[in-house]
This record gives C-alpha cells, sequence and structure tokens, in this order.
C-alpha cells in the first residue's frame, strides 16, 4: 500500500513538473520575430500568452495594433499587449475589452518581446471571432 501511494504520488508530481520544465527551454530564439506590416493570422489562446521579437535597429516609434477580421465581431474579446526590452523590463502596454488595441512607444535600439493575451467570448478554432492580426510600423 505504502509502495503505490509512492508511485502515485511520483506520477502527480511528474505530470505538474512537466509543463513547467518544457517552459524553461523556450529563449528569445524560439520565439517568432514581428516585422513591419501585417503579422499571420494569430488566435486568442483563452488567456494564453503569445510572445514575439521585435528587433529595432534605430531609434523610432513602434505602432502595434490589433485587428480582428472583417465581419467577425470582436464584443466581448479582451486583448492586451505588453511590450519588454533585453533585461525583461515593461516598457508599454496596451488593453481593449473589444478586441482593438493600439500601443505607441517611441523605442531605442534594442531588441524587444511583445507578449499578447486575450481572450474570446464564444471564441473557437472553427470561427473568426478569436482570430486577431497585428499591424506593425516603426
Amino acid at each position: 500500500m505504502k509502495v503505490k501511494s509512492i508511485l502515485f504520488g511520483a506520477l502527480v508530481a511528474s505530470i505538474l513538473s512537466t509543463p513547467v520544465l518544457a517552459n524553461f527551454g523556450n529563449t528569445t530564439q524560439d520565439l517568432p520575430l514581428l516585422e513591419r506590416g501585417v503579422s499571420s493570422t494569430q488566435i486568442l489562446a483563452q488567456g494564453q500568452s503569445k510572445r514575439f521579437n521585435i528587433n529595432i535597429e534605430q531609434a523610432t516609434t513602434l505602432k502595434v495594433a490589433s485587428e480582428h477580421f472583417p465581419g467577425a465581431t470582436s464584443t466581448g474579446n479582451r486583448i492586451s499587449a505588453v511590450l519588454y526590452n533585453a533585461a525583461g523590463q515593461q516598457v508599454a502596454e496596451a488593453s481593449s475589452p473589444r478586441g482593438h488595441f493600439e500601443m505607441v512607444r517611441q523605442l531605442q535600439p534594442g531588441n524587444y518581446q511583445l507578449e499578447v493575451t486575450g481572450n474570446a467570448l464564444g471564441g473557437t478554432k472553427e470561427n473568426d471571432n478569436n482570430r486577431y492580426e497585428l499591424h506593425v510600423d516603426y
């Protein structure tokens, strides 16, 4: 009986620790690069964040805006973005309860990460309510 309890505890511990250990391997090199223009289509994954690298080569104004597909309702879609510098410090943030944020920030040269998080009411992979694109200019 004691052996079964130990084995069960070890099994539960390994299941719970696997996602945490897997997350440590996610380096900035693994992240998609967000460049000028319109990003590929992204999905609001009910609270799961999506990170992007942004490389700024000269002092500039960064503008990032989210947009849903035309005709798709964004009512009830909460979306937010946080911009971090290379040291991991937050340098800007924007959010919207209606699915369309806009972030404008003067930046110095360097590497930055944009983290986008959100959730869509009634959004599933089969409809467009939870899909968005990022419009980037700098």
